[in-house]
């Protein structure tokens, strides 16, 4: 009797309220929909993993094809092609990115988080409306820019004019979100800083950019994986295999194969 009775009366030591069976059928469903959602990542993943290593495997994936074990996939693709080039391009290309957007980026979030100047509130507005102004839209310009500067640059190559498109369409939408991380800074530290004698330069470096650092990150993260993604500037603007980014060195594959 003693056991039945400590069984009923059970503490319930969790913060939150035991679920209703409601809660219980509800909870089952979101896990169901979440296995569904990872089985439909995995398995188009799965399947292209198996693919690449069999060896009867040809331009078009099959997927009730015999697997036969083989890396002449890989072969292929390190040994006839500039897959090593295209990474180097991609990896310099997006490092120069990254390094020239949170250098500017750094500077235009922290005047427009910390200093009041005529044009600001409009100069605002208009960096939230460049964005959405698509990159390719300015294809002619950039072939005229780089035109005007090759001829008076002559080593300005369209590998910089890429890394100089990428910078400048990366550098409102990262102001606009810099800015409003160093807006969520007390002022106060600043004022401090300034009574202790360090001047603006040195409140920017010494205060605001060391607080700054995980936002900084991101923007770093984010201006280094654009150049892995995008295919069509290289596609256009690049006209030597030898110069093409990833994205737009595999695409030859689909041909070339």
């Amino acid at each position: 009797m003693m056991k039945r009775i400590n069984r009923k009366n059970k503490l319930y030591l969790s913060d939150k309220q035991p679920l209703s069976p409601f809660g219980i059928l509800m909870l089952g469903v979101s896990y169901a929909i979440l296995i569904a959602w990872a089985l439909m990542i995995i398995l188009p993943l799965s399947d292209m993993v198996v693919s690449a290593f069999n060896g009867k495997q040809e331009q078009y994936l099959m997927l009730n094809s015999n697997f036969e074990f083989s890396l002449k996939h890989f072969d292929y693709l390190f040994n006839k092609t500039l897959f090593f080039t295209w990474v180097k391009n991609t990896i310099f290309i997006a490092s120069l990115t990254a390094i020239f957007t949170l250098l500017i980026v750094s500077f235009t979030g922290f005047a427009y988080s910390r200093y009041r100047f005529k044009g600001r509130k409009a100069s605002l507005m208009a960096i939230m409306l460049i964005q959405t102004i698509p990159a390719f839209a300015g294809i002619t310009a950039y072939y005229t820019m780089h035109s005007i500067i090759s001829s008076v640059i002559p080593v300005f190559s369209r590998q910089m004019m890429l890394i100089f498109i990428y910078s400048g369409g990366g550098i409102a939408g990262n102001t606009f979100i810099l800015k409003g991380y160093i807006d969520s800074i007390s002022t106060e530290l600043d004022d401090a800083a300034r009574i202790d004698g360090c001047s603006s330069m040195q409140v920017y470096r010494l205060i605001i950019m060391p607080i700054a650092k995980p936002m900084l990150a991101i923007i770093a993260l984010w201006s280094f994986i654009g150049p892995f993604m995008d295919y069509l500037l290289p596609r256009v603007l690049l006209t030597s295999p030898s110069s093409y980014t990833l994205a737009a060195g595999l695409f030859t594959l689909i041909n070339d194969f």
